[in-house]
């Protein structure tokens, strides 16, 4: 059995690797965002939760016994309603604006203007996405039923700060 070790575990070595679920066309993915091999990069909007009521009967008081072990008094229960919350579905995958582009003063303060305009934005044009800027992007992007702070490529084209892909 000893010697057989070391080939089992040669043969292990051998198996085939099981196969993931990203795309195959993903080359980098690091911090929620993916990049595909034409330079694309995509994100996912938080997995929707679903809320279930779970019942759960609980002894509030034991039986009573009289010295024969006769049952005086049956015990008591109660019903206890809890919700409990559990994650339904990976999120929807969108493209979304590359990290390098986020990290460009000019572009960050166009997008910042581009917010205030909408009074979705009220902080001070910085050219850093900040908390405040990634706030302001959630907001947005959530009216039309996107729910991330990762600014999309289809709400910066609507901003008219990303460019257009011609017809």
């Amino acid at each position: 059995m000893i010697r057989l070790l070391p080939i089992l575990l040669v043969l292990s070595a051998c198996a085939p690797v099981p196969p993931t679920d990203a795309p195959a066309t993903v080359l980098i993915a690091s911090g929620g965002i993916e990049t595909d091999t034409a330079g694309r990069c995509f994100a996912r909007t938080a997995p929707r939760t679903r809320v279930d009521i779970v019942d759960r009967v609980e002894q509030v008081a034991p039986a009573r016994r009289d010295a024969a072990g006769t049952i005086i008094d049956p015990p008591v229960f109660r019903t206890v309603s809890e919700p409990t919350a559990r994650t339904v579905g990976e999120g929807t995958r969108f493209e979304a604006v590359c990290p390098p582009v986020l990290t460009n003063e000019a572009f960050v303060q166009s997008l910042q203007r581009a917010l205030l305009i909408r009074r979705a934005y009220d902080g001070p044009i910085s050219g850093v996405y900040d908390p405040a800027t990634r706030a302001a992007v959630q907001q947005l992007q959530r009216n039309g039923d996107l729910d991330s702070p990762v600014l999309s490529v289809a709400t910066a084209r609507d901003l008219g700060i990303f460019a257009q892909a011609r017809p």
